[in-house]
């Protein structure tokens, strides 16, 4: 039995579909290359989806999770269509993760959220082969866009995604739905 088995289908498939929802929703933010960009986004949210089964291995809940928002591509237009309450979903699944597991696990899911949101907003820009930022490039990325414009510029995030970074931050410090 996985450790994701703790929580009922319903919540499994809210939980793997708020990591989905919340990469197609950031690939929305932005127009920016139209399809040509929607569909490097999707790739690379896939791309990240399947690091993050092994970056997550001393996290097997959070690693699962991703692995079924992989698996699950039978719910992915579903998710697509209702990516517009991706921040809506991030909230209830910390509220979920929040009152059944422990917090290095709920802090785990809120990196790979802020991970996930951080690699699409530069998605249509950035390498390949860039290394995945997590939470704290992001707020990193938040930090140097006021510090020192310049290299914001070059880090290839538009002023929309920045703003949906900040939302999406906002809604990560929360602890209960």
């Amino acid at each position: 039995m996985s450790d994701f088995n703790i929580f009922h289908p319903d919540e499994q498939n809210m939980l793997a579909g708020s990591l989905y929802k919340v990469g197609v929703w950031m690939s929305h933010i932005d127009d920016d290359g139209a399809c040509e960009a929607d569909e490097r986004e999707r790739l690379a949210l896939q791309k990240y989806l399947k690091k993050s089964v092994s970056k997550f291995s001393s996290h097997p809940i959070i690693s699962e999770m991703a692995g079924e928002a992989l698996r699950r591509q039978n719910y992915w237009p579903r998710w697509e269509q209702d990516s517009d309450h991706a921040l809506d979903d991030v909230k209830k699944a910390i509220g979920l993760l929040d009152g059944r597991l422990v917090d290095n696990e709920v802090k785990a899911y809120k990196e790979l959220v802020m991970g996930i949101a951080t690699y699409i907003a530069g998605a249509f820009d950035e390498n390949e082969d860039d290394e995945e930022k997590g939470m704290w490039g992001a707020l990193s990325s938040m930090v140097v866009g006021v510090a020192n414009p310049q290299l914001k510029k070059e880090m290839h995030t538009s002023p929309s995604e920045d703003d949906a970074l900040t939302a999406l931050t906002a809604v990560l410090k929360t602890k209960r739905a």
